[in-house]
C-alpha cells in the first residue's frame, strides 16, 4: 500500500472512531439536580452536636445530618425559604438511594410505623425564659443564622447559655436564645409536610429504611422543582446522636 493509500485509510479510520466516541452517552446532571460537592458551594456545618451538609442557593437552603437510629436511618433535615412565596416540602417525597455495593432505593417511614427505642430525655428551658415568645421585631432567624448564635452560646449541659438579664443588650441576647431554643426542640421533633412561609424554616428528624450492607448512600431531597442530592460513605455504623 502506497503512501497516500495509508495516509487515507488512516484519516478514515480516525473519523470513524471520533464518529464513535461522539455518540457514547455522558453522565451529566440535569440542571434542576444540585449535588453537595464544593464546585456547589456545599459545605459542612456543626450544629447541636451534629454534623451537616449544607447547599445554599439564591431560593433555597438545606442541610442534612445522617445517622443511625434503631433499626432505620435517619436524616435530620432543615429547610429554609428564601424566596418570597410560600414554599411546600413533605418528608414523602425524600428518599435515600444506595449506590453501592449493590443499588437499592430506601424508601421513607411515615412516623406511626416507628419502632423506635425510648427517647433520651431533654434538658429543659431554663426559668430565664419560660415565658411565651413574642413576636420578634426582626424577621425570624434562618438556619444559618441559627449556627451563628449556636456557636457563640454553649455550655455543658443545654448546650446554650441564658444570657445576662443585667447587660445592656440583654433583649436582644434573649431573643436570640429564644429563637434557639425553639430551634433545638423543633430539631428533635418529625419533619411533617408543611408549607414554609418567605424567609422561614422548617426542620425535622425524617426517617428511611436501613441496609447494613450499604456503603455508599444518596439523600436525595426533592424540592418544588430543584433536586439536592447529598453523598454519604458509610463507614461502618453510623453514631446514633
Amino acid at each position: 500500500m502506497n503512501l497516500p493509500s495509508k495516509l487515507l485509510v488512516t484519516a478514515t479510520l480516525s473519523a470513524a472512531a471520533s464518529s464513535f466516541a461522539a455518540s457514547i452517552p455522558k453522565t451529566i446532571l440535569p440542571d434542576n439536580v444540585v449535588l453537595c460537592e464544593p464546585s456547589t458551594g456545599c459545605v459542612n456545618q456543626t450544629l447541636y452536636g451534629r454534623t451537616y451538609k449544607v447547599i445554599a442557593t439564591p431560593r433555597f437552603t438545606v442541610m442534612v445530618s445522617v445517622s443511625h437510629e434503631g433499626i432505620y436511618t435517619r436524616a435530620d433535615v432543615s429547610v429554609t425559604n428564601n424566596t418570597d412565596m410560600p414554599l411546600s416540602v413533605s418528608p414523602e417525597d425524600f428518599r435515600v438511594e444506595v449506590v453501592a455495593p449493590k443499588p437499592k432505593v430506601l424508601l421513607y417511614v411515615p412516623p406511626g410505623q416507628l419502632t423506635l427505642p425510648p427517647a433520651q430525655s431533654v434538658a429543659p428551658v431554663p426559668s430565664a425564659v419560660e415565658k411565651p415568645l413574642q413576636a420578634p421585631s426582626q424577621p425570624a432567624m434562618t438556619i444559618m443564622q441559627a449556627l451563628t448564635t449556636s456557636e457563640a452560646t454553649t455550655d455543658t449541659k443545654a448546650g446554650t447559655q441564658v444570657p445576662d438579664a443585667n447587660s445592656s443588650d440583654a433583649g436582644d441576647q434573649l431573643q436570640a436564645y429564644q429563637q434557639e431554643a425553639v430551634s433545638r426542640i423543633k430539631a428533635q421533633e418529625h419533619l411533617a409536610a408543611t408549607s414554609i412561609p418567605p424567609n422561614e424554616a422548617t426542620s425535622g428528624r425524617v426517617y428511611f429504611e436501613s441496609d447494613k450492607k450499604a456503603k455508599l448512600v444518596n439523600v436525595v431531597i426533592p424540592i418544588a422543582g430543584v433536586v439536592f442530592e447529598f453523598p454519604y460513605a458509610m463507614k461502618g455504623k453510623l453514631p446514633d446522636k
